[in-house]
């Protein structure tokens, strides 16, 4: 088994390699790995909340809001879609999960403790709510992106 995570560990690697935070932000391939990452953290997260399991898509909107309130922002071009911030946000995720910086019990425990949601909540106010927890999430691990 340790030869396949080591195999596993030298990819990634090549995958997780940037110049830049602006080219790390616009890394649609990261993004995909990061967007099933959000998912099941979110679902993992939410399912602890409201004791019993969910699976969730977290939407663009909830994303985007989270990470165009942080100064990584700033790297991005002002006119980005809610897609391509969201990609961002994902791909953001990605690399720090891959580059073993966190782990995905860590953004579970981080999300739960942020998300005061039930049964009741709406939609409109679960969505505020998430990308409250998702913007605080990613303030707390940006000194971890180390470019």
């Amino acid at each position: 088994m340790n030869l396949f995570l080591n195999l596993v560990k030298q990819l990634w690697s090549r995958f997780i390699q940037h110049e830049s935070l602006e080219e790390l932000l616009n890394d649609k391939n990261l993004a995909k790995t990061g967007d099933a990452i959000v998912n099941l953290c979110y679902s993992l997260a939410k399912s602890l909340v409201l004791g019993k399991a969910v699976g969730e898509k977290v939407r663009d909107d909830v994303l985007a809001n989270a990470i165009r309130a942080l100064p990584l922002y700033k790297h991005m071009n002002r006119k980005t879609d809610r897609g391509i911030a969201a990609d961002a946000y994902e791909a953001i995720i990605a690399y720090l999960w891959m580059s073993q910086k966190v782990t995905i019990d860590s953004i579970v425990d981080f999300l739960v403790k942020h998300l005061s949601i039930d049964t009741d909540t709406s939609r409109k106010k679960e969505a505020q709510i998430a990308s409250q927890a998702f913007r605080t999430l990613l303030e707390f691990l940006s000194p971890l992106i180390n470019l």
